[in-house]
Parts: structure tokens; sequence; C-alpha cells
């Protein structure tokens, strides 16, 4: 379950964790199938309805890579909440209220029975193995989880659920402070949190910004940016697993 590359690694952090924080989309569940299907509705809602169907196709799209601009803000907007929906319509010429009801049918709505369907194997088994391993767990992630936590069958194992958009955090990954708040509220200091993502450049770049250890599932051994050639603790180095109950093999746990 555990890359060979991780054979012999020098991550020896079991001993002092107390808490792990997980990103959601693409590391609770598998994205690729949701994205064909969601895909395949977005066409046939333009095939019904071509005028108003791209309409929609196109503030969709707008909003993920307005979204993704959003990220070199750090938490310097004054609402990431608000700021997410208005700078999309502004270049639409049409309402905020506008885009975030359409974000809020297709990306948050809509795809919880796909989500559903899709969470990874053995997730609720691995998670509650981390809880009797005596680990508190939360969730961090650039949008809403609880819903999808829910649809995942797993709401009830997470002691924190964060947003990015949310007040405290006002800032998307790889900014540290998401990382900082959940470990506040996991009752941890950073370095006592494991962070687990899917992403390098977001989820392992931030957990390092913020001190701490972070597994990737993902298929191959990777650096988080900027680490390589400081000298960087191996700890903030990334693992990478090929599964999600590979954490456990990463802590000792299986």
């Amino acid at each position: 379950e555990i890359m060979p590359s991780l054979v012999g690694s020098e991550m020896c952090i079991r001993d002092s964790l107390k808490a792990v924080l997980f990103d959601l989309d693409g590391t609770l569940y598998d994205p690729k199938p949701l994205r064909v299907r969601m895909l395949s509705a977005l066409l046939g809602r333009v095939a019904r309805g071509p005028r108003s169907g791209i309409k929609i196709l196109r503030t969709l799209r707008l909003f993920r890579r307005m979204r993704e601009d959003l990220r070199a803000l750090g938490d310097s907007a004054p609402s990431l909440a608000e700021v997410q929906y208005a700078e999309p319509a502004r270049v639409l010429g049409c309402t905020p209220g506008f885009v975030r009801g359409v974000v809020e049918d297709w990306m948050h709505t809509r795809p919880l029975p796909l989500v559903a369907k899709n969470g990874r194997k053995e997730l609720r088994e691995t998670l509650v193995a981390l809880k009797a391993a005596g680990l508190k767990l939360g969730v961090f992630s650039d949008y809403p989880p609880e819903q999808k936590l829910k649809a995942l069958g797993v709401l009830d194992l997470f002691d924190v659920a964060l947003a990015a958009t949310d007040p405290e955090v006002n800032a998307f990954k790889p900014h540290v402070a998401g990382f900082l708040v959940g470990a506040h509220h996991l009752g941890a200091a950073p370095g006592e949190v494991l962070y687990v993502g899917d992403r390098v450049d977001v989820d392992a770049a931030g957990a390092a910004a913020a001190g701490m250890p972070c597994v990737i599932l993902g298929a191959a051994k990777e650096e988080a940016p900027g680490e390589a050639g400081r000298g960087a603790q191996s700890a903030l180095s990334p693992e990478v697993v090929t599964s999600f109950p590979g954490i456990l093999g990463v802590l000792g746990l299986d």
C-alpha cells in the first residue's frame, strides 16, 4: 500500500502526533468518475437549452479559473466567501447571486450522490482505525465540507470541519491560515498534526509552510515546491501513498 520509496523513511512522527487533518476533494473520494458524469450532465443541459446551458457552463469554468487566481490573495481579501462570486459576476455581467446559485447547484448539490458512490476504498475503516489510535480527525478544504462528509457517511468521525471561506480562515490553500486554524481547533501544535491531501502544489506546500508533516495520496514520490535544496527537515517533505489505507502504514498502524 505504501510506495517503495517510503521504506526506511525518516518520517518518525507517530510518537508526537495528536491529530490528522484531511483535504476532502480528491483525497476522501475519487473525483475522476464524478468529473466525467458531471461534464456529461452539463453537456446534456446545453443540448436541452443551448443559450442558458452555455451560460451555466461558462459560469462554472470562469468560477473555477478565477477561484484558482484568488489563491494568490492569501488572507488579504475582505471576504473570500463573497469575492469568489463577485469577481466572476463582474466579468460575466451578471449578479453574484446568479453565480452563487449555479455553483451551489452544479458543484455542491448535484454531485453529492456521485461523491457518495466514489469514496476511497476502506475510507471509513481507515478513519475508524485512526480514531482508535487516539487521534483527533479534522478536514480543511477549499470548499464547504459538511455535505460531502455526510454523503460519504463519515461526518460523525470528524472533530473539526473547516472551509477556506470560513471567516476565521479567509484564505485558500496553500496559505497557512487554514492549516493553523485547523490545528488550533484540534487542540494541537502544527507539528503534532499530519495533513493528508492529494495536491503537492497546495496541500504539501501549505502543510510545509505551517510546519506540518504531510502525506500525499498519489502515484509517485514528489517533493513540495520550495523545499528542494533548502535543507528542509525530512518530516516536512511529503510522503506519498497509493491507497487511502496506506496512511496507516506511514504511522505504523497497519
